[in-house]
């Protein structure tokens, strides 16, 4: 069930994008996957995670709007590249099968979406805030592709949380990649669509 891109831009309210100049660009660092990466990617695999295949009631947790934009290093627009994101459940559960606590997964979640770069290279996904689980702060897992080839993997994590300075790998990255890497979490102006949407500028 695809979710139309220009209906969200328009419920969600205007964002303030940040500046794109040349030469002022720093690419989005390598993260690693982890060691769950859906392991059978479901049936349902359209940009709206909230809602999984057929089920009529949304998953639990706050509903998040990804908004954002994929350039180049000189802050040119990249379309057509498909983007990946998965992530855990508002318990904490990830959509694989070696994951913990799988008795209390939330079936309604879909756990990994995908979605395609416009020629201005924008894309969304409609999601749950990211939770923490034992050992990690809150998250969301990104992967891109572009003509079959993995050209990123990173990690998204949200701005200023607590438990950002305890994480191994958030900890890893220069203070500069940290900034690249979060997402500020800005209230949705329509309560019946989002709670929640940030914008991120992803650069290759």
């Amino acid at each position: 069930m695809l979710v139309d891109r220009r209906t969200l831009f328009t419920l969600c309210g205007a964002l303030i994008i940040p500046g794109i100049s040349c030469g002022n660009l720093i690419r989005t660092p390598w993260q690693g996957e982890g060691p769950f990466y859906p392991d059978r990617i479901p049936e349902d695999t359209d940009n709206d995670l909230v809602k999984n295949g057929e089920y009529s009631v949304e998953a639990g947790g706050k509903i998040f709007i990804l908004n954002g934009i994929l350039v180049n290093l000189d802050s040119q627009p990249v379309n057509g590249v498909s983007i990946e994101i998965w992530q855990t459940d508002n318990n904490g559960v990830y959509l694989h099968s070696g994951s913990f606590a799988r008795d209390i997964m939330d079936k309604q979640f879909q756990g990994f979406g995908l979605t395609k770069t416009d020629r201005n290279g924008r894309f969304f996904f409609r999601t749950i805030v990211p939770t923490e689980y034992p050992g990690r702060t809150p998250h969301i897992h990104m992967k891109l592709w572009r003509k079959g080839k993995n050209v990123l993997t990173t990690q998204l994590y949200i701005h200023g949380h607590p438990q950002n300075n305890k994480d191994f790998l958030f900890q890893r990255m220069s203070l500069a990649e940290q900034r690249i890497n979060s997402m500020k979490l800005i209230p949705a102006t329509d309560k019946n669509t989002a709670e929640f949407q940030t914008f991120v500028k992803i650069v290759l």
